[in-house]
């Protein structure tokens, strides 16, 4: 599967987990890919019940044997009961810490993508491995990762990307691009603001400017707006997702970056705010950075 288009989906069987699936078939039937399930198996003893030193390591094998082929079994139904829709659905199992081997293996078949469900924060200590480990698996990854919570986008007609302009994120805007042709969606830029500062102000509609021409040169279909908000009520993250309810947002981007000096915008809180809470997906991406002058 190497050659071809390939969307990753871990999979535990949870219901957020069958949601990124049924996300993974719609990319899968725009983008003309291929999906693979991951379904990890945890090195931990405790994913398979029973406690170190209870049962003899010939015992064990046996479990383990017993819980994999029950795991195929399930991932077979699975397969079988999304043959309608006509995209090759494969899979596979591995064994390890989740959020290493689904990076690992997301790699090694060189993904476009990697779907998975995403539950709120709060959620993260009372459900599976996968909502778990989200966190972990954005940022341990050059892969985008497109997060499922409430719904699936079943069409994207409007992609809401906000920018953190005072860190020149202008120049990371090439996924998105990418993204929106494949839909022939718009592009609607954003930037929140928890400030009234007129200096500051004006310096970031120069910035918000250049990054609209930028896409509009390379891209016919994109507005840019800002949101502004109160410092002692609002949150960036609350800003933005509002923002994407109020224009009918299908799906948000968001821009990471994997540097020692962190974005303060799109990383820890704000980030992980969005990407557990968005009523629509998100997707995350690790951008490259371009010179606006030179892109094609």
């Amino acid at each position: 599967m190497q050659s071809k288009n390939v969307i990753l989906v871990p999979i535990d069987f949870s219901p957020k987990s069958l949601l990124a699936l049924d996300q993974a078939i719609f990319l899968a039937s725009k983008s003309k890919s291929e999906i693979m399930l991951l379904y990890v198996i945890h090195s931990d003893n405790k994913t398979f019940g029973f406690i170190s030193g209870l049962f003899t390591a010939e015992e064990n094998d046996m479990i383990r044997q017993r819980v994999e082929k029950e795991i195929w079994a399930q991932l077979d139904t699975l397969i079988e009961t999304k043959k309608n829709t006509g995209i090759q659905i494969k899979a596979m199992i591995s064994k390890g810490k989740a959020y290493d081997k689904i990076v690992e293996v997301a790699e090694s078949l060189n993904a476009q993508y990697i779907v998975i469900g995403s539950n709120s924060a709060e959620m993260n200590e009372k459900i599976g491995f996968l909502g778990s480990n989200t966190s972990r698996i954005i940022r341990s990854t050059v892969i985008p990762v497109i997060t499922v919570s409430n719904r699936i986008a079943s069409e994207v007609k409007t992609i809401i990307l906000p920018l953190d302009l005072s860190k020149q994120t202008q120049q990371k805007v090439a996924k998105a691009i990418k993204f929106a042709r494949i839909f022939n969606a718009k592009i609607k830029v954003v930037s929140a603001l928890l400030t009234n500062d007129p200096a500051l102000i004006k310096q970031l509609t120069i910035q918000m400017n250049v990054v609209h021409k930028f896409i509009s040169e390379h891209y016919d279909n994109c507005t840019a707006d800002f949101v502004f908000g109160d410092k002692d009520k609002d949150t960036y993250a609350g800003l933005l997702m509002k923002f994407a309810k109020e224009k009918n947002g299908d799906i948000m981007i968001i821009m990471t970056q994997q540097e020692t000096k962190l974005m303060k915008l799109f990383i820890g809180t704000t980030a992980m705010d969005i990407v557990f809470n968005s009523d629509i997906p998100v997707l995350s991406v690790t951008p490259k950075e371009l010179n606006l002058s030179s892109y094609r």
